[in-house]
């Protein structure tokens, strides 16, 4: 055991980029990767990068940190890209909103006019300008905008390249899930880890690691960690598959649709309190067809290929948990909600920043896992 190593508990998309900011930066890692299990945020999500589109429904903390990470992207795929020799599925299009009707243009001014008062850039267009761009939108559309500096990435294959890049940068790879720590001194002593097809936890020694869980954070685990009430918020996914129909993200009040480019349309999503249920539900899988047929009458004729369910993790205020704990040499990333693929360089940067300082930086001081008080 390398006592300078750093253990990142989870391998979604948050613990993998933490693991390759730290190797990037000469540190050595070792991933504890659960098996493949079902309601994994990354392997659900759409891969929306919309810190525009969606900075009138987030908090203002967070605000900064989307941008901030938005911008890391480019450079953050292209050494993703160098490393694994593997594509990633960004793209940069931007977004088009779009209102079928008087509601949704409502919908649509405000949006406008908050972004307005944020410097940030929209286009508005008309029915006409909106149909040139995407032919394949419904007759019905009465107005809408393109918001250029929204993004979009594959999370799926972004997971993929991240693996395949640690493990080119020399990263150990275990098949393990946290299940409690120990502290000696008051420090971190080690985690308990329970291997693939084992009963029994196995001890792992480290005086450094980051809990990257996602919505299982704390589920079945011994150790106090801050009281950041963590839960699954249910989100319902469908994948769609034909001719290619969309060139932009487009999104209505109701609904997105993300194109990808081996002509594969991500329609989603809805979102429910309904705990760990990862069962997918008949009535959410009508309202997005109903909502993207409205939006792009042809998918009606698009072969439905997948039904997924993934658990958005969320903190009790919303915000995500980053940085340092009570107990020295534990780290939390998690808690990113719907926005995890979207975070997650800025998080991984800040991250490793303050492991690498030892200490607490500004730029994480509203995600503090501190402001949570400690529970067991």
């Amino acid at each position: 055991m390398n006592s300078d190593e750093v253990v990142i508990a989870g391998a979604g998309i948050i613990g993998l980029a933490v693991a390759f900011e730290l190797l990037e930066q000469g540190v050595a890692v070792r991933v504890l990767a659960p098996e493949e299990e079902t309601g994994t945020a990354t392997l659900t999500a759409a891969g929306m990068l919309a810190p525009v589109s969606e900075a009138d429904v987030e908090h203002t903390d967070l605000i900064p940190l989307a941008l901030d990470s938005l911008a890391r992207y480019p450079d953050f795929i292209s050494r993703v890209e160098a490393a694994s020799g593997m594509t990633c599925g960004y793209r940069s299009e931007g977004t088009l909103w779009v209102a079928l009707q008087r509601d949704h243009r409502a919908e649509l001014d405000h949006l406008l006019a908050f972004m307005a008062d944020r410097d940030m850039t929209a286009q508005k267009l008309d029915a006409r300008s909106l149909r040139q761009l995407e032919p394949a939108l419904s007759p019905r559309v009465v107005a809408g905008c393109r918001i250029p500096g929204d993004h979009q990435v594959d999370p799926r294959a972004l997971r993929e390249a991240l693996f395949s890049a640690i493990r080119q940068r020399g990263a150990q790879v275990d098949v393990a899930v946290a299940r409690g720590f120990e502290t000696q001194g008051g420090s971190l002593a080690g985690l308990w880890i329970q291997r693939c097809g084992q009963q029994e936890s196995e001890w792992l020694p480290c005086q450094r690691a980051v809990l990257a869980l996602g919505a299982w954070l704390g589920k079945d685990f011994d150790g106090a960690l801050p009281a950041c009430g963590m839960r699954p918020v249910w989100g319902q996914v469908l994948r769609v598959r034909g001719v290619p129909l969309l060139d932009h993200v487009v999104r209505t009040p109701d609904v997105y649709l993300v194109p990808r480019s081996d002509g594969r349309l991500i329609i989603g999503a809805s979102s429910e309190e309904r705990g760990f249920d990862a069962s997918a539900h008949a009535g959410a899988t009508y309202e997005l067809l109903r909502h993207a047929i409205a939006a792009v009458p042809d998918i009606a004729e698009l072969e439905l290929e997948e039904i997924s369910v993934g658990f958005r993790p969320a903190t009790r205020d919303h915000l995500p948990v980053i940085g340092a704990t009570e107990t020295p040499g534990l780290h939390l990333c998690g808690g990113h909600f719907r926005n995890g693929v979207l975070l997650a360089p800025g998080s991984a940067a800040a991250l490793a920043a303050s492991l690498l300082a030892g200490k607490d930086i500004p730029d994480l001081a509203a995600f503090s896992p501190r402001r949570f008080e400690t529970a067991t």
